[in-house]
Formats: structure tokens, C-alpha cells, sequence
């Protein structure tokens, strides 16, 4: 069968980390040059990676648990990662709506924003790279 879990995931996996590392770019770019259309490309990559996070944690989970069962789940490091860096970027997308977030008025914002964004991103390549070495693609 040409398609099964173990060819399936990584076809998801990627749209995550190209769009919420897009998505940061963007906002960053927005700040720099004081565009807001930057800003809105920004804001949809972000709304767009939060969603394709969800598919491509849901193909890992399946994947997963072909093998192993949900008490073995704390131990691999990267469905954890994958899942936390998910509720990160929910609660980054909440705080964006929320609060109406403009980058170009408050510094500190900013700066709060960004630090917890960068974070995540870095979670998320890290997360990205622990999945590559357990599929062995990668040594």
C-alpha cells in the first residue's frame, strides 16, 4: 500500500514548521518596515500553522500509538514538544486576537511577543529534529 502512517506524517509535518516560521518572519518584517500588510501575511501563516499543527500531531499520535500505548507518550520527547509548542502558538494566536495586537505601538509587547515566538519556533525545529532521529531518517 503506497500510503500509509509512516508516509502520511511527514507530508503534514512540514507546513507547521514552514508556516509559524513564516508567520514570525513576517511579523518581524512588519516591525521593521512598518507594514501592515506584513502584519495580516503574519497573522495568516500563524492561523495557518496552528491548524496544520493539529493535523500533523493527530498523524503522529496514529503513528505512535501502532506502536507504543498513550502510558508510553511521556517518554518520547517529541510528541511532547510537538504538543506544547501547538498550545504556545494557540495561546500567542488568543493573545493576538484578544488584545487587538499591533506591533507598532508598544515596544514591550513587542518584545514579549516576540521573545515567547522565537521560543516556540526554536521548540518546534528542535521537536522537528527529535522526529526526523525517531524515524530515523536522520542520525
Amino acid at each position: 500500500m503506497p500510503y500509509n502512517l509512516d508516509n502520511i506524517h511527514p507530508l503534514f509535518i512540514h507546513f507547521p514548521i514552514a508556516l509559524l516560521s513564516t508567520g514570525l518572519f513576517f511579523d518581524l518584517l512588519s516591525v521593521i518596515l512598518k507594514r501592515e500588510d506584513l502584519e495580516n501575511a503574519g497573522f495568516w501563516c500563524m492561523l495557518m500553522g496552528i491548524i496544520s499543527c493539529l493535523f500533523s500531531n493527530f498523524t503522529g499520535i496514529m503513528i505512535f500509538l501502532t506502536g507504543a500505548s498513550f502510558s508510553d507518550l511521556p517518554r518520547f520527547t517529541h510528541a511532547l514538544l510537538a504538543w506544547s509548542t501547538t498550545l504556545i502558538f494557540i495561546f500567542l494566536f488568543w493573545i493576538r486576537i484578544k488584545y487587538q495586537m499591533d506591533f507598532r505601538y508598544s515596544p514591550k509587547k513587542q518584545w514579549i511577543y516576540f521573545s515567547i515566538n522565537i521560543l516556540a519556533v526554536g521548540i518546534l525545529f528542535y521537536g522537528a529534529h527529535l522526529g526526523a532521529e525517531a524515524a530515523g531518517r536522520i542520525q
